[in-house]
């Protein structure tokens, strides 16, 4: 049972999550590229009635597994509509959910000050309460993968508990490889078999819950992949499994970055609390790295920073199931020498809080014309009428699903082919960049109109005088054969 004490303290992590995970998750449009993308995919599963095979822009999707996906579905249909709230509330829900795990682990490997300081760091950890905000699949992966290494963690310390734990734990590992692959289960598995080793308990691992957790895992697994396989055929199988789940690890498609990549990123997407990590770091290593739970926090936090870091693919937010462990550190390190301090400790969270709502409520929404295809969508709406033919050229077509209220839309990547596009007889639509139409104006002389345009994408440039200015890196315009 929870004392009243502790419920205050839940509630207080509750409030500072609202404000900072669920304040204005409708203040912006959808971001491109990511954002638009996903709610696209999520959407046709409503539209189409097929939960088992993910589409985008009629063609089959073999990008991610389907739990993500569906969270946005079922928020959609819990709020009668797809809209930027439903399409951020399952991130938050993953974001806040993390963060309370979060508290009940720090609570069971140090102490509930501890817990609290541990909880409060992470929600205002930069990225943490960043990704918590966003149409993306990491806190909801970072969710399943932290509390399936609670579960491992309390089993094994735990032996009555051992067999649920384990089994839950299994669960947990399931659905994070169904919302983002192998690592649902790769991330866990490998801290707590590294950390059983230090500890010479590895018989604790491998018990009869292991097994029965493992079973399970595979029949959760296999109740999509199989029919999803069988509906997508070979190809389909082919490129979920060995390239997009798989290979990714070995050979980057995309997100190609140096080995030193994560040294990098990580002390800013830390911040503010990567000013006293190196602290707490060689605090913790002097004094009290022969604590089994200090070894523990360091072997979750090494095991996914250097797992990912031999990866050939990387991605800011892959090593988010990190951050729990390496804001438990800094707890500990603050409540054993800076524990004098509170107000300071209020400081920092409380400046994180107002920058947070500053963000959300004024700057970030000045910035969406330039990151976000809404207003242009709504621009294109008005001319285009539906049933009326809308395509881009050389454009992703993804980006335009939404918010222009199509299932499909063409994309066209040859200046012929858009030349016998727009010759067609009936009105047809075309949303080009605008550099692109001049050439095909210059190129071709096929009678076209410039219906409307949209500046996107900003560039910055730092003038002598060090202003700064701002300008778009492309504009966008929707042009058609026949003028209204």
């Amino acid at each position: 049972m929870l004392s009243s004490k502790n419920h205050l303290v839940i509630i207080t992590i509750i409030l500072i999550c609202g404000i900072l995970f669920f304040l204005g998750l409708n203040k912006r449009g959808l971001w491109v590229p990511d954002e638009t993308r996903y709610l696209a995919v999520s959407k046709e599963i409503l539209d189409s009635g097929d939960w088992i095979t993910l589409r985008l822009n009629g063609a089959i999707y073999r990008e991610k597994p389907p739990v993500f996906f569906w969270l946005i579905s079922i928020s959609a249909l819990l709020f009668g509509r797809f809209s930027e709230f439903s399409a951020r509330l399952p991130s938050a829900i993953a974001g806040l959910g993390g963060i309370l795990i979060t508290y009940l682990f720090a609570q069971k490997l140090f102490n509930k000050k501890v817990a609290f300081l541990s909880s409060l760091i992470l929600v205002s950890s930069l990225a943490y309460f960043a990704a918590s905000r966003w149409v993306i699949l990491d806190p909801v992966l970072t969710f399943f993968a932290i509390a399936a290494i609670y579960l491992f963690y309390l089993g094994l310390t735990e032996q009555k508990k051992r067999t649920t734990t384990y089994i839950l734990a299994f669960i947990s590992m399931a659905l994070g490889t169904l919302t983002k692959g192998p690592v649902g289960f790769i991330l866990p598995l490998l801290v707590i078999i590294i950390y059983a080793y230090s500890v010479k308990n590895l018989r604790s691992v491998f018990t009869r819950g292991f097994f029965w957790g493992f079973i399970l895992f595979l029949l959760i697994i296999l109740s999509w992949l199989l029919p999803a396989c069988l509906q997508g055929g070979e190809g389909y199988t082919r490129q979920l499994l060995l390239k997009q789940i798989f290979g990714r690890y070995f050979k980057a498609f995309s997100h190609k970055e140096p080995l030193y990549f994560y040294f990098v990123r990580f002390p800013v997407e830390f911040l503010p609390w990567t000013f006293f990590l190196p602290s707490a770091t060689l605090y913790l290593i002097k004094n009290k790295i022969n604590e089994s739970k200090v070894k523990f926090i360091f072997i979750w936090f090494a095991s996914i920073f250097i797992f990912f870091t031999f990866s050939a693919s990387k991605n800011d937010l892959y090593i988010l199931p990190a951050y729990p462990a390496a804001a438990m550190a800094v707890a500990y390190y603050w409540e054993n020498r800076l524990s004098q301090r509170p107000r300071f400790f209020v400081y920092i969270v409380s400046f994180v809080v107002i920058l947070n709502t500053i963000l959300t409520c004024g700057i970030l929404p000045t910035f969406d014309k330039y990151k976000s295809t809404k207003y242009f969508s709504q621009d294109i709406v008005r001319h285009v009428k539906s049933g009326e033919q809308l395509t881009t050229f050389q454009i992703s077509p993804t980006h335009w699903l939404y918010y222009c209220d199509r299932r499909q839309i063409e994309e066209i990547d040859d200046y012929s082919k858009l030349n016998e596009y727009l010759k067609s007889e009936g009105r047809v639509f075309c949303i080009i960049e605008d550099n692109k139409y001049e050439e095909f104006k210059h190129s071709y002389k096929t009678d076209t109109y410039m219906l409307t345009n949209a500046p996107f994408s900003l560039k910055i440039k730092l003038r002598k005088n060090f202003k700064v200015e701002l300008k778009p890196k492309k504009v966008f315009v929707l042009v058609s054969n026949r003028f209204e």
